[in-house]
């Protein structure tokens, strides 16, 4: 599916296959002078390898993980998306393996950890994104990697500076997540999982490594302003106008319109994304300022549409159907994680809450967002059920003797 429509793409998937083609052939991040439909039309009559581009200017609307891994394949392999969905391929399998020793590392049964392995590999939620040229997927494995060494770290007590390496990497491959890094190293010193010295080396590297990123942003655009992405004043615009308790759900939570925070008549100046992401930003906090009746309406939908596991618009399809059983059992297991379960995987399911709740406020959360966290929620699924054994194994001792 994903091959036959690796032409296909539009809107962010697009975004990111340029930008990974740019990066590769100028050596910048951002645009070239050519449209996007222009460099994917050349994959598709097969001209990029030996096409030059002229680059045109610097872009921080997407994070820089995602297309700069798009830059290294083409580089390595050649210019073929082909390749593209190969190297997604391979990292999802390495994620299976990943996940696999996740589990072993605590201690399940071994039905579970192989069960659970399974659920990784055909999960209807990285099937929806995995075909196409979204980051989502790629996301997914960032956060498995960084679950893995997560338990590692907590078992051996060492290796917490690369712990604070792969926190830095989610969030620069989906800015979504950037508070989950961190509300996990919070949560677990406070539930006494790691030493407070191991939180600061984790925290402190992990923020050092993304600051990075807004640091030479404000470099190349010429500003002051500490910006991750120039999108995130639009994203914000989305969460954040008068039609949010209305129209806002978890399958169309951008309202697919930033533009009705603006005041009537206004326009975005385009050509900047540095001064569109202010005028975003800045109409947001005057509609908050002139708008204080909405602000609990609008803070309740998209907190009930981030933790809802059912499609708010449903999709036909039997993927669509498998992502929301999922999320049905995802959100139960999580509930009941909060009141049992082992302190290290209670620990990360409060983590997950609070990051949810803190992003969504700020911005918006739906389903394609929230897919990369499910080796989170199947691990909360796997804990669940390895819980129930044993108090099912419990009650027939007690009854036995």
């Amino acid at each position: 599916m994903g091959y036959n429509n690796r032409y296909n793409a539009g809107g962010d998937a697009l975004d990111y296959i340029s930008l990974g083609t740019v990066l590769a052939k100028t050596g910048y991040y951002g645009k070239a002078e050519d449209s996007d439909d222009h460099i994917l039309n050349d994959f598709q009559n097969g001209n990029v390898e030996n096409k030059s581009y002229k680059f045109k200017k610097h872009s921080t609307w997407r994070p820089p993980l995602w297309p700069g891994l798009i830059a290294f394949v083409f580089l390595i392999f050649g210019y073929k998306l082909l390749y593209i969905l190969i190297f997604k391929v391979v990292i999802h399998l390495i994620g299976v393996g990943l996940f696999y020793k996740i589990l072993r590392l605590l201690e399940y049964d071994k039905w579970y950890i192989l069960i659970g392995a399974f659920i990784y590999s055909v999960s209807p939620v990285y099937q929806i994104y995995g075909r196409v040229f979204l980051v989502e997927p790629l996301t997914l494995f960032i956060i498995t990697v960084f679950l893995y060494y997560l338990l590692k770290c907590q078992k051996n007590t060492r290796g917490f500076a690369l712990l604070g390496l792969t926190g830095a990497l989610v969030i620069l491959s989906h800015p979504y997540y950037i508070f989950l890094p961190f509300t996990i190293y919070l949560m677990l010193v406070l539930s006494k999982q790691i030493q407070t010295k191991h939180f600061i080396i984790s925290s402190v590297i992990s923020l050092f490594i993304v600051a990075l990123w807004p640091i030479r942003n404000a470099i190349v655009l010429k500003t002051n302003s500490l910006i991750m992405t120039t999108s995130s004043g639009a994203v914000m615009a989305k969460g954040w106008n008068k039609e949010v308790p209305q129209l806002h759900t978890n399958t169309q939570g951008d309202l697919a319109d930033e533009g009705l925070v603006l005041k009537e008549g206004e326009e975005v100046n385009v050509q900047n994304e540095i001064d569109a992401s202010k005028q975003y930003s800045h109409s947001v906090v005057q509609f908050i300022k002139e708008n204080k009746k909405l602000i609990v309406p609008i803070i309740l939908t998209k907190l009930k549409s981030a933790f809802n596991p059912l499609a708010e618009t449903p999709k036909p399809g039997i993927l669509e159907t498998g992502r929301v059983s999922f999320h049905i059992l995802a959100l139960l297991a999580s509930i009941f994680l909060l009141f049992r379960g082992a302190d290290l995987v209670r620990a990360l399911n409060i983590s997950l809450i609070l990051s949810t709740v803190l992003i969504a406020i700020i911005t918006y959360s739906g389903f394609r967002f929230r897919s990369p966290q499910f080796v989170l929620e199947l691990l909360f699924i796997v804990e669940c059920l390895n819980n129930l054994k044993k108090e099912i194994n419990r009650r027939y001792l007690s009854i036995t003797y």
